[in-house]
């Protein structure tokens, strides 16, 4: 074998194994980039969230409607399941009870918090057409209250709901309408928490 093919032979040997090294180091590098591309973190309800707390439980409640223009008032009585609900970013309630002079009825709403508008926003839909969307600043002190558009009955109106922390496991609730400029009560109820 004569100095030229040896040398060629070499430079042979050589490029290969260069070759080999690059594809080796490109491999490598490909599995460290993969390996540092995590997938995206989900994101985290807010923190805000954690003061509906107070809500989750099964709940019992009594307590009387006012006369008004969907009929006449009496007494009532429902139940109440809240819990957390969607990973934690909203909390939902399923609400069954029976009011005097009416129908038995069923409601469900979804609570979350807004972090553009710094407020509470709670969804409410029922059995008898009604809805309503409306909105918290929080609690203040042992209240909290809602205030916000709804829909009952084919009419649109402003409705407001408060609740109001009565001591341990009891709640106060009174929801009222605004008609003619002024807000009407609707109704009240004392609700019990029977679980967690």
């Amino acid at each position: 074998m004569n100095s030229r093919t040896m040398g060629a032979l070499a430079a042979a040997v050589l490029v290969a194994a260069a070759s080999g090294a690059l594809a080796q180091g490109a491999a490598d590098a490909e599995k460290k980039g993969a390996a540092e591309k995590k997938a995206p973190e989900l994101p985290k309800p807010a923190p805000e969230m954690v003061k509906l707390d107070y809500f989750e439980g099964t709940w019992t409640c009594e307590g009387t409607t006012k006369d008004s223009p969907f009929g006449p008032g009496g007494k009532m009585t429902s139940s109440a399941k809240i819990k957390d609900d969607l990973a934690g970013f909203w909390q939902s309630g399923n609400i069954k009870g029976t009011m005097a002079n009416m129908p038995p009825f069923e409601g469900m709403f979804h609570t979350t918090y807004e972090p553009a508008s710094k407020q509470y926003l709670m969804l409410w839909v029922d059995n008898m057409g009604a809805w309503s969307r409306s909105t918290s600043k929080g609690w203040e002190g042992d209240k909290m209250v809602y205030e916000g558009e709804m829909s009952m009955g084919g009419q649109k109106m402003m409705g407001r709901d408060t609740f109001v922390k009565d001591g341990e496991g009891t709640m106060k609730h009174s929801w009222e309408m605004q008609m003619d400029g002024k807000w009407t009560p609707m109704g009240d109820e004392t609700c019990k928490k029977t679980s967690k």
